[in-house]
């Protein structure tokens, strides 16, 4: 169930009454709080300040009335006035609340007045709005911990590991969270990979080494311990930073916050980053690489071919260089462009993540399976905790009809994450529909699918359920199943997973076994083109020439 769409049956309502309707019902009576203890001169700019909200706010509505309360309130908040700054957050939320920024905030604030089941609310609420922008995850997983919910908390991050597989904070809060679960060796392996990626975290090496010692591993404890440091993960959070009037922190680069503000679509001020960066450094790849993909993903395609262009110009061999060209080639719908530098980038860095996945989907969408499998599995092996590259390798396999060798796959990716509840749907998924699946192997999956409808009974684990059933030819309650599934995706509005659902249902009415895992339009199978989105809307400041 996509949860975005799911939260909109709640504030859709609202927004259907007329604006000021809807504004008298919700808003609250924003405070004026006693400034008396301020330095004169912060006390005379704070009532300034709320004198003109209250003269601009009677003549405003929607998304600029929202941001105006943002603005006044992240003012009453620098002044130490929390109290009244999360009464501003919350007016903004029921102004605008499509926009899961203002629910962030109200649950940052939240968090500061130690207000954690108010916390956790709202940023679920900025996630089931917001699933891209990744400090909301990363706040609402230190909610769950405080609140006791590590288990929660552990399975948020698993899944922001997967589809973030770059996030050094990623792996190392999920590592802490199964240490604090006794998790031990998956512990290790996440702070391992925490350190990979970010080698100069190095306190890090204090869980890492707790972790070691108990496996019963003394001397690896030992070799932890004498690396510890001070030096945290970077956490990239510019909304935050914004509203506490902050920069960067601990050493992040410009084009680290640039590629964060890119990933939270708000691309004016990551466009900003990104100039005054090449304009003290000029010619730098990463920087031209990072406009290119940026302007691309907006449809800007003259910045992103200028862009890719000078890139592969200064560093014809530059992996990065030549995956940004190839990317803005997809955006431009010229496949087989883009095709010929997926392969080069590859060539020039084979542990480059991004690359194995673009190359494996156009390879898929020249039905050249067996290419296909060959990069999903180094991709797979690049990240070993990342279930849908595991997904793509077994559809890769499965197309090119050797679904007992995807069998093979999934059961080695068990073997090293036994627990792992996506895994096993896949491979409930994959036993239920592979014709070499013996008996006692599609009863086991049949074991998993019922045992995982049971904890989480989400549309996924549904239709998992309902292929293992109609591979025990038990097609009434396959479609029983089937059917939660499809309502599911309709509630939460999501018609191509809903039709995807349907075509496995006719197989069912029909006493038929699916042959594949998922229908054959799935985008595992017939992955798409990468496509321009419009970018998510920036606060006025941001929007002025």
């Amino acid at each position: 169930m996509n949860p975005k769409r799911w939260f909109c049956g709640a504030i859709c309502a609202v927004l259907s009454l007329p604006l000021s309707l809807a504004a008298e019902a919700l808003i609250k009576v924003l405070p004026s709080p006693d400034t008396s203890k301020l330095a004169p001169a912060e006390a005379k700019q704070l009532a300034a300040s709320r004198a003109d909200f209250d003269k601009a706010s009677a003549q405003l509505i929607g998304p600029q009335l929202a941001e105006a309360y943002v603005d006044i309130g992240a003012l009453y908040l620098r002044a130490g006035f929390k109290d009244v700054a999360a009464v501003a957050f919350y007016d903004a939320s029921q102004v605008n609340p499509l926009d899961g920024r203002w629910f962030y905030l109200r649950g940052v604030v939240a968090r500061d007045l130690k207000q954690n089941t108010d916390a956790r609310a709202n940023f679920e609420a900025a996630l089931a709005l917001d699933n891209v922008y990744l400090p909301i995850q990363y706040r609402l997983s230190d909610t769950l911990v405080d609140l006791g919910d590590v288990e929660g908390a552990r399975k948020l991050l698993e899944g922001t590991t997967r589809e973030h597989p770059d996030q050094a904070v990623a792996f190392a809060m999920l590592g802490q969270a199964n240490l604090r679960l006794k998790r031990y060796a998956q512990a290790v392996e996440n702070l391992k990979e925490a350190l990979r990626l970010e080698p100069q975290a190095t306190q890090l090496y204090k869980p890492l080494a707790e972790s070691y010692a108990a496996l019963g591993n003394a001397q690896a404890a030992k070799d932890a311990e004498a690396k510890v440091g001070n030096v945290s993960p970077q956490l990239g959070d510019p909304i935050v930073l914004g509203l506490y009037g902050g920069r960067p922190q601990g050493g992040e680069s410009p084009l680290q916050q640039a590629q964060q503000l890119a990933v939270a679509g708000r691309i004016p001020a990551a466009r900003t980053l990104v100039a005054e960066w090449l304009a003290n450094h000029p010619g730098d790849i990463d920087a031209l690489a990072l406009e290119a993909r940026m302007e691309a993903s907006v449809g800007n395609m003259v910045i992103a071919n200028a862009a890719a262009d000078e890139a592969i110009r200064l560093a014809p061999n530059n992996a990065t260089a030549l995956l940004a060209r190839g990317i803005v080639h997809e955006y431009a719908a010229a496949d087989d462009k883009a095709y010929a530098f997926y392969q080069r980038a590859v060539r020039a860095d084979p542990k480059l993540p991004l690359a194995r996945l673009l190359l494996g989907n156009a390879e898929m969408r020249r039905a050249r399976y067996a290419a296909a499998a060959d990069q999903y599995r180094q991709l797979a092996t690049l990240q070993p905790s990342d279930v849908a590259a595991q997904a793509r390798l077994v559809a890769a396999e499965v197309a090119d009809g050797q679904c007992a060798r995807a069998l093979a796959d999934v059961g080695a990716a068990q073997a090293s994450d036994a627990e792992n509840g996506d895994l096993m749907q896949l491979f409930v998924r994959l036993a239920s529909t592979c014709a070499a699946a013996k008996k006692e192997v599609r009863d086991m999956a049949l074991d998993y699918a019922q045992a995982l409808y049971k904890q989480r009974p989400d549309a996924g684990d549904s239709s998992a359920l309902a292929l293992a059933l109609a591979a025990h030819g038990q097609f009434k309650d396959a479609q029983q199943y089937q059917a939660e599934a499809i309502f599911q995706a309709i509630r939460a509005g999501d018609k191509g997973e809903a039709e995807l659902y349907r075509a496995t249902q006719a197989s069912f009415v029909a006493g038929k076994v699916p042959e594949r895992p998922w229908p054959a339009e799935h985008p595992y199978f017939k992955p798409p083109l990468l496509t321009a989105v419009r970018p998510a809307q920036a606060p006025a400041a941001e929007a002025k020439p």
